[in-house]
């Protein structure tokens, strides 16, 4: 009987890691993706439990055995490229270094002080807060004066946001690229006379209790990367992006932004849930120009939200990027997810 449930395990397991592969955007389909390290050493831990039951001159056997290994290369293939090379670097003078804190609070949370503390120790020049309501803003008050400029964005529904910044601030917009419900920020900022975009961003997730598909959780980084790509300046974007930083839909939006995901080789530096570490994955993610340099890159203490804060400094080395030229194909699957999240927005809001 043992036997029989690691074989039924083995295979429902690898049949789970290739599901993201479909193209289905359903949750069901979606959610394996956020998965991969727990599938992978599920799946590792089946292996060597089935290995001692199975018999190697039944051809049913060593199928199911194929199966399960085809499973772990499938998630380890994925996931390797994100294995930290302790690529942490310290830029030359530290005065070149602009220090940024992402954090999603978690709206029901009123463990205010919690990040008070943290930002008065990590002293950021940007705090992006996510999930920011009227509470969270007045609460945070306190901190207020540590900064040239606030942009609030309060709302009641998880998806309020502020953004806290000591450096100049030359122009900002709060935007709402595919539903009135989500907003984002853009602002235009200057660092030792260097110009740059922030882009602070949280689409709404593909889950059983919120939204049925990815459409308008894909649409809106499609959207926001095809404005990227217009752009000519240098660019940093943070956020819970509510998608694993090895999805498709997560490289998609580095190609057509020509923008590079800061995890790359630097550690999977996983968020999501808090409160669980063995479940945790990456979905408060960077992605930033080829001309601004990642220094350090980690998450911090717990706040009391569902997400660990995501602290990390960079530098910029150049005001302008080259324009990306998106291939055809590419631009025309852009269009389309854009297309489906727009009408997805009126149908599942």
């Amino acid at each position: 009987m043992t036997e029989i449930i690691f074989k039924i395990l083995g295979i429902l397991l690898a049949i789970f890691s290739f599901l993201p592969f479909f193209s289905s955007k359903h949750w069901f389909f979606r959610i394996f993706d956020f998965l991969r390290i727990q599938l992978a050493a599920l799946l590792i831990v089946t292996l060597g439990i089935t290995s001692l039951f199975i018999s190697f001159t039944s051809i049913i056997d060593l199928i199911v055995i194929l199966f399960i290994i085809a499973g772990i290369c499938c998630n380890l293939i994925i996931i390797v490229p994100y294995i930290s090379l302790n690529k942490n670097i310290q830029p030359a003078e530290k005065q070149s270094e602009i220090v940024v804190l992402s954090v999603n609070v978690k709206q029901e949370n009123s463990n205010y002080k919690h990040l008070i503390q943290l930002a008065k120790k990590i002293q950021p020049d940007i705090l992006l807060t996510i999930e920011t309501n009227k509470d969270w803003e007045n609460n945070l008050k306190e901190i207020e004066s540590n900064f040239k400029t606030v942009i609030r964005a309060p709302k009641e529904n998880r998806y309020g946001m502020h953004l806290y910044s000591k450096l100049d601030i030359q122009e900002y917009k709060i935007n709402y690229l595919i539903a009135n419900e989500y907003p984002s920020i853009k602002a235009k900022m200057r660092f030792n006379n260097f110009a740059f975009d922030f882009w602070g961003i949280h689409p709404p997730p593909p889950s059983p209790t919120e939204k049925t598909t990815s459409k308008q959780k894909d649409a809106e980084l499609m959207k926001l990367a095809k404005i990227i790509s217009e752009s000519e300046n240098q660019t940093i974007v943070a956020g819970d992006f509510n998608n694993v930083t090895w999805s498709k839909t997560s490289k998609l939006f580095g190609k057509i932004s020509n923008l590079k995901d800061a995890r790359k080789k630097r550690g999977i530096h996983p968020t999501f849930p808090a409160n669980y570490p063995l479940f945790r994955f990456p979905i408060d993610l960077i992605f930033h120009s080829n001309d601004i340099q990642i220094g350090h890159l980690k998450t911090v203490q717990l706040i009391g939200s569902d997400h660990l804060p995501l602290h990390f400094s960079f530098t910029i080395h150049s005001e302008t990027k080259k324009k990306n030229n998106v291939d055809r194909e590419v631009e025309n699957l852009a269009d389309k997810t854009i297309q489906q999240g727009k009408k997805a927005a009126i149908f599942e809001n």
